[in-house]
């Protein structure tokens, strides 16, 4: 079986209606009774109440859009799909799973039940065909899933995945968060989005090789030979 390290990045509703149904709903607290507070309250918080409610939407797999699917199988270099337009989505979903037809894997990521439901969600609502073996009960703890987040922290606790990188000594997240993606989307900036987005494949992958050993699946690899300047070094430290 061949391990599948996956990751996404995905971005707020487009839909101008739904966008404008959702400002609607934005009400002031139940509290506020006096007219001068709500007009208060409308002037100055209700566009960021707005804000934050749509960009929720792009958690939910009903109405946010993918932008980019990261991925590398076993051993092989990453590569990212990246929607430039809306429109794009369709064709980088169905592309990345017809690239997964022909056998089944094991897939690998942080919170990694999340994002296949996300695709899953996107595959529905756009009329794209899954791979026969993608799981149809999508758990954290199914077979055909190894979610670093739950094997570190079990079913009912989180961690982070910077936090996870930095305890098992690998290189943290840099500047750039999943909140990020959307402002690099409507700037243009597609392939920071790549690289952010292998990056996480990266990362995962380097955190599912160790927990591998610590459960006895894979070898250690082995430490660097010493070089014939650090045997000379270390001759001279204990002159």
């Amino acid at each position: 079986m061949s391990y599948l390290y996956l990751d996404i990045e995905t971005i707020e509703t487009q839909d101008a209606d739904l966008r404008a149904r959702i400002a609607a709903d934005i009400k002031p607290p139940a509290s506020m009774s006096k007219a001068e507070t709500i007009a208060k309250w409308e002037a100055e918080a209700k566009p960021d109440a707005i804000a934050s409610a749509i960009a929720k939407t792009a958690l939910d797999g009903a109405t946010g859009h993918l932008v980019c699917i990261g991925y590398a199988v076993d051993g092989a270099d990453c590569d990212a799909l990246i929607a430039e337009r809306v429109s794009d989505e369709t064709e980088i979903l169905s592309g990345f799973f017809k690239k997964l037809e022909w056998r089944p894997y094991t897939i690998v990521g942080h919170n990694i039940a999340w994002d296949m439901r996300f695709l899953t969600q996107r595959a529905i609502v756009l009329g794209v065909r899954l791979p026969g073996w993608w799981p149809r009960d999508i758990k954290p703890w199914s077979p055909q899933i190894f979610c670093t987040m739950t094997a570190w922290a079990g079913a009912r606790d989180t961690i982070s995945m910077d936090r996870l990188c930095r305890t098992l000594g690998i290189v943290g997240k840099g500047d750039v968060t999943g909140a990020d993606v959307s402002g690099l989307w409507h700037a243009g900036h597609f392939e920071a989005i790549g690289r952010y987005c292998a990056s996480d494949v990266e990362k995962t992958r380097a955190i599912h090789r160790k927990m591998m050993v610590a459960f006895g699946e894979m070898e250690k690899p082995a430490e660097p030979a010493p070089s014939l300047d650090d045997d000379a070094a270390f001759l001279t430290e204990g002159a």
